[in-house]
């Protein structure tokens, strides 16, 4: 008695990876790490940077928001998995939050 097999167990499918996603991915993880440098810095300083961290902080605010209309526009792509573009668009929102909410917080102080 023969058993039945399922002939088409893989599927085949002209689908790749995300390379928008994978960049935006690995940008908003060096932002983040940028991020958590400068934090350091400043809570070992007291808060006593000068104004070229500051705008380099706001030049980083400016490319966290870039990466992450990068980040989203890479959702977008129909022949490409959405593992990463996922990952980025998350990461991203990460970094805008962080570099965003330190500089409200920093505002209204």
């Amino acid at each position: 008695m023969h058993s039945r097999r399922k002939r088409n167990r893989y599927k085949f499918t002209e689908k790749k990876q995300s390379k928008k996603g994978i960049a935006a991915l690995v940008v908003a993880i060096l932002i983040e790490i940028i991020y958590i440098v400068f934090l350091n810095t400043a809570i070992r300083t007291n808060g006593g940077l000068s104004m070229y961290f500051g705008s380099v902080g706001i030049l980083m605010l400016g490319a966290s928001i870039a990466d992450f209309v990068f980040a989203v526009s890479s959702l977008f792509d129909e022949k490409a998995f959405m593992t990463f573009p996922r990952l980025a668009v998350f990461f991203a929102l990460i970094t805008v939050i962080s570099w965003g909410g330190t500089y409200v917080v920093g505002f209204i102080i």
